[in-house]
């Protein structure tokens, strides 16, 4: 499965690190830059005596449901919270421009089995997940992490959820795209520290679909 990992040439060293190193950094889950990162409605079911007593949300005896916005921090084991983002496309223009510097960067190709440890396809929902709650069962934070909003459904993300802070994907890198504003002096420097490694494409506007595309490959 071929996902696309999206560069800025602005801090290159980050970038080479993935080219030269072959390896994705995994960040926090908090320096994300979706503020909803992390963030679901824990679900807790008060019911009988005992829970009653314990946790003082409703009388002996009474039944309530209570549904409190929470973060994975907040869990007790959190688990895998970092996260590198991954898209299933190469062509949205929206991606091109968000992250990987308006088109000045590149898009750096990896295949990946579909059943790769830690990677998990996003779904996109319309409202903050609910997951239950109790004395002995919390969610996991992989499941909570493979949720966003619908607001980013144009990304078809694809997300490494891991405790690691790097990913390798030595052997596994099959194309570098550069960006249609790409500049003379960044595609030299990537050809001479590339060389034959891995193929590098240029891409070209496709007007009809308004997408980007393929051009050639210039090494």
């Amino acid at each position: 499965m071929k996902l696309y990992k999206f560069r800025t040439l602005a801090n290159i060293d980050y970038t080479l690190d993935i080219l030269l190193n072959e390896q994705l950094h995994c960040a926090p889950y908090d320096k994300l830059n979706d503020p909803f990162e992390g963030l679901f409605l824990s679900v807790m079911h008060i019911g009988g005596p005992l829970n009653s007593a314990l946790m003082n949300f409703a009388p002996l005896g009474g039944h309530r449901t209570v549904k409190t916005p929470q973060t994975i921090s907040e869990l007790p084991i959190p688990g895998g919270t970092r996260v590198c983002s991954l898209s299933g496309s190469k062509s949205d223009v929206r991606l091109w421009s968000h992250y990987a510097g308006g088109h000045a960067g590149i898009a750096i190709e990896v295949d990946l089995e579909a059943d790769t440890e830690c990677l998990y396809e996003v779904d996109y929902v319309n409202q903050l997940r609910e997951f239950s709650y109790s004395l002995l069962t919390a969610p996991e934070s992989t499941e909570i992490l493979k949720i966003k909003s619908v607001h980013w459904e144009y990304e078809e993300e694809y997300r490494l959820i891991s405790k690691e802070e790097f990913f390798s994907v030595s052997g596994k890198i099959t194309g570098v795209y550069l960006g249609l504003r790409t500049s003379d002096h960044m595609k030299e420097m990537l050809l001479r520290v590339i060389g034959e490694a891995f193929p590098i494409y240029s891409t070209k506007l496709n007007e009809q679909k308004i997408e980007i595309e393929l051009n050639k490959q210039i090494n």
